[in-house]
């Protein structure tokens, strides 16, 4: 709910920020912080939402067992962090954005009668390291690309909560991550909304004796995320 809450207030923070500083953009006077990308490290935070969901590779067992389907759903995320940007060259950064996340995994089984959803809810703790390439700035405005890796360390106690019989995943995950985002320079901040893609590459699937988990021989995770960084 929390999240569902946030949603509707991170957008519309967006749109206001967004077309405040484009307006101010098109007038020749407005020059925020001329210098602002002179220095070698930035800090800051960022506030993250998007939709994530796991990739599922059925295995050789759901072709004879009572399993009709197996089907992972998206659902919302929630991210809250920090930024370190240290300026390698003048249009390229080294970004490290260590991050907490809220997730919550849904698989659909459908049998031949009923359907059963397994729910994994999760909090890790996230390092993402990414490289930023920057347009030339525009007055108060630039384009840039992010490309990188995610270390993700699961915290909390709820994975243990999860019995054999459920379904049940890995602590631990690494993703390749990719994204286009904008800084735009405010007077006293600089505000960067960025859209970021995150394909997991390790098997998140912990291979317990139940039909849950025998129906399938990989999981991958998959998130969209909407970031919000303010440096």
């Amino acid at each position: 709910m929390y999240y569902l809450c946030g949603k509707k207030s991170l957008i519309a923070l967006l749109v206001f920020l967004i077309v405040s500083t484009t307006a101010r953009a098109q007038d020749p006077k407005w020059s925020n912080s001329p210098k602002y990308d002179d220095r070698i490290l930035h800090y800051g935070f960022s506030i993250g939402l998007g939709t994530s969901g796991y990739h599922a590779k059925l295995s050789q067992t759901f072709l004879n067992d009572t399993v009709n389907s197996v089907r992972p759903t998206f659902s919302s995320a929630f991210t809250l962090g920090f930024v370190v940007s240290l300026r390698l060259a003048e249009q390229l950064d080294l970004r490290l954005l260590p991050t907490v996340g809220f997730y919550e995994h849904q698989v659909d089984y459908k049998f031949l009668t009923t359907t059963n959803t397994q729910s994994i809810e999760s909090t890790f703790l996230e390092f993402p390291l990414l490289l930023k390439y920057k347009s030339q700035r525009r007055r108060n405005s630039r384009m840039y690309l992010v490309a990188g890796g995610k270390l993700s360390v699961e915290a909390g106690a709820k994975k243990k909560e999860k019995k054999k019989t459920e379904l049940r995943t890995q602590g631990t995950d690494f993703a390749v991550e990719y994204g286009v985002g904008f800084d735009f320079y405010m007077p006293l901040f600089k505000f960067s909304p960025e859209l970021r893609m995150s394909h997991g590459l390790v098997n998140m699937l912990v291979p317990d004796q139940n039909i849950y988990s025998q129906s399938i021989s990989k999981l991958t995770t998959h998130t969209l995320t909407l970031y919000l960084h303010f440096e």
